[in-house]
């Protein structure tokens, strides 16, 4: 049962933060600023700094993919170890000779 309630309130914090103002995240001895808090220390989203949450989530999956492709595919544009194109094969174009006649 204590479970229960510390979960109900962890969620109640995380949902309430998109709820208060802004204005009372930052203020520590304000009542509103708690759900606020909550959802900064557990899912680090301040509604004032990171704007929308959704942005927020998108900025973040796009900097963990970033860090999974450069550290597992190791897809780094500044690693010279990337397999580079193949060179084509050499051909040799025949001459360019322009003839003139009748002059």
């Amino acid at each position: 049962m204590k479970r229960l309630s510390l979960g109900a309130l962890a969620l109640l914090g995380l949902f309430g933060a998109s709820c208060s103002a802004p204005a009372y995240e930052n203020n520590h001895w304000h009542l509103n600023s708690v759900p606020a808090r909550i959802s900064y220390h557990a899912a680090g989203y301040r509604q004032s700094q990171d704007g929308p949450y959704l942005q927020k989530v998108c900025a973040d999956m796009d900097s963990v993919t970033s860090t999974l492709r450069r550290h597992l595919v190791h897809a780094n544009e500044g690693n010279p170890l990337l397999p580079q194109e193949p060179l084509k094969a050499y051909r040799p174009e025949p001459p360019k000779l322009e003839f003139k006649i009748g002059e």
